[in-house]
Parts: structure tokens; sequence; C-alpha cells
């Protein structure tokens, strides 16, 4: 998506009815990029996607993949000609972009391929087992992930952790069981109306290529099966919002979600500088950091005014001008 928000993905621009979206998200550092490599070069595709170290994202803009000739007889229901599309995407704590350019990159791009029918295969979502704690990141990561799928979505979603190749003397099998029973619980039990929740795979570090296909695979045949029972494919939250119920991004969700975390960021570091501003005062090196964390916090604020529709636009809206 360009800045005036006209489409700029050739692999949008050239949609299909029968495309399969599968979207990868995650924090900064849990393996999307390795995923989709993995993935693309068992079945001979190589590894074009570009991956960053771990404190470095490489994924700043939403990237598509288009894999062909993959639906073979195993997935009897789906015509042969589809093909799967893999969208990269960064993650909300990456270390380029801001928060809110990421959930506009994301929403943008699942918007338009929503309005040109391609069909929400499922998405995966990616963490590093070998995180000693589920970090505040990770929850942030993991809130945002939530609130752009909705609960009704929650059956198209795999969780897979990553890294296991790191767990040396450590019990990573303990860590997937608190993933399990805390962090995604809400996720894999859903509990309402019947609907069904996420599944858990894991990226085995033994055979990444073949155990990264098997994710991809365990999709198709959700959307074969669904095709055969000619069940209506659903849509994730953030784009039933977009799209059918004409919503602005900041009145969304996910939206909505992240101007409470930002928010909740600014006050607690506004706190923070208040009782340093004192400590700093006739100290160079600490009035520097001083004046960097007020330049983070004015940064966030700016994030949070991004995340207001000017009431023109709502007007706008109201009479029947625009869609976004």
């Amino acid at each position: 998506m360009s800045k005036n928000g006209k489409v700029t993905d050739p692999h949008l621009l050239e949609a299909r009815d029968t495309d399969i979206v599968i979207p990868i998200m995650g924090a900064t550092g849990a393996g999307k990029s390795s995923f989709i490599n993995r993935y693309l070069s068992g079945i001979g595709m190589g590894e074009p996607v570009q991956v960053g170290d771990a404190l470095l994202s490489c994924t700043v803009h939403i990237q598509s993949i288009v894999v062909e000739n993959q639906v073979s007889s195993k997935f009897p229901h789906l015509p042969r000609e589809t093909r799967i599309v893999i969208v990269d995407t960064p993650g909300f704590d990456d270390t380029i972009a801001s928060d809110f350019e990421i959930l506009k990159r994301i929403a943008n791009w699942l918007q338009e391929s929503y309005r040109k029918n391609m069909v929400l295969g499922g998405v995966i979502y990616l963490h590093d087992i070998s995180q000693d704690r589920f970090s505040g990141t990770a929850r942030r990561n993991l809130e945002m992930f939530n609130h752009l799928c909705g609960d009704a979505a929650l059956s198209k979603v795999v969780l897979v952790t990553s890294k296991w190749g790191r767990a040396y003397d450590r019990d990573f099998s303990k860590r997937e069981e608190e993933l399990k029973q805390v962090h995604w619980k809400k996720m894999l039990n859903p509990g309402k109306n019947g609907e069904k929740g996420a599944k858990v795979m894991r990226l085995d570090h033994t055979n990444e290529q073949g155990s990264a296909r098997k994710v991809v695979e365990s999709i198709l045949k959700r959307v074969d099966r669904a095709a055969g029972e000619n069940l209506v494919q659903e849509s994730l939250q953030i784009q039933e919002e977009l799209v059918s119920r004409r919503k602005f991004l900041p009145d969304t969700n996910a939206g909505l979600e992240l101007k409470h975390q930002l928010q909740a960021m600014i006050d607690a570091q506004t706190q923070m500088l208040a009782l340093e501003a004192e400590a700093a005062k006739g100290d160079p090196e600490a009035e520097k950091q001083l004046r960097e964390a007020e330049e983070k916090v004015r940064l966030l604020a700016e994030q949070v005014r991004k995340l207001k529709v000017p009431i023109i636009k709502r007007i706008g809206r109201w009479m029947g001008f625009g869609r976004g």
C-alpha cells in the first residue's frame, strides 16, 4: 500500500477469488520470515525472504509471496489453479516503523484482499519458545493479534512455537504447557456459541522444512473440508469491521486496543520522567537520556493522535462520501 491508500502489491492487483491467503504474524524475532523460508525451501522455491537478527526487524512492509502448483489430490475440493499467498507481516514491536503504521499496513492489506474476494485460509502466529518468560512485548503482540482476528475466526488460527533447537538442557515442554494453560487458554477454548478454538503446532527443529509444510497443509486441509461442505468462509474481525461495517481503523477493536496500549505506555513513562527529572539536574548525560525519553513519549502521543478520527471524516462517512 502507498501512503495515499492505493494498492501497490502486485499480488493484490492480480488477485484471484481462488487465492488462499495465509498471513504469518508474531512478535519481532519469533521467526516469521524464517518459517516462510523453510516452507518455500521445502517446496523448491528457495529462501526469498530476508531474515533479521534477534533485535532488528527486516520485515517493515507487508511482503506477499505467491505459491503455485501446491494443490494436489490431497485437497480434492480445491480448484487446481488455486494459489497460496503467504503474507509476511512485521511485529507490533518493530524497530523501525511505529505500531500505528504496522496496524495500518496490516489492516490495509487484509481489507483489500477481502474486497478482492481472496479466501482467508488461516493465520499462523509464531511464538519463540526459547524466551525465558512471556514478556510484555509478547503479551502486547498477542493482544493485538486477538483483536485483529476476533473470537469467531480462532478456528482459522494455528499457534506455532519456534526455536525448539535452543532448548539444550531446558524443558521447553513445560513452557509450551504454560502457553496452553495460561496465555493461550482463551484462544484454544473460546467457549462462545460453540466456536472452535485455535490449534497448536510445533516447528520441529529436526525437520523445519517438513514441519513448516505440515503447518501450511493443515490450513489447506481445513479450507478443502469447508469447500467440500459448502461452508461460508469466515473473515477476520478487522476485515469485517473495515469492509462490511465500514468502520474507521481507529474505531475497530484492534485500533481501540492499540490506543489503550499506547496510552498506558505514555502514562507509565510520564510518571517515570517526573521522578527522574529532579535527579537529572546538573548531570549532562542524565539530562540527555531524559530528553531522549521525552522524545519517545512525544512519539507515542503522536501515534495516539493518529488514532483519532477527525469529525469532518466522520461527517463525510455519515453522508456516504469515501470508504476509508
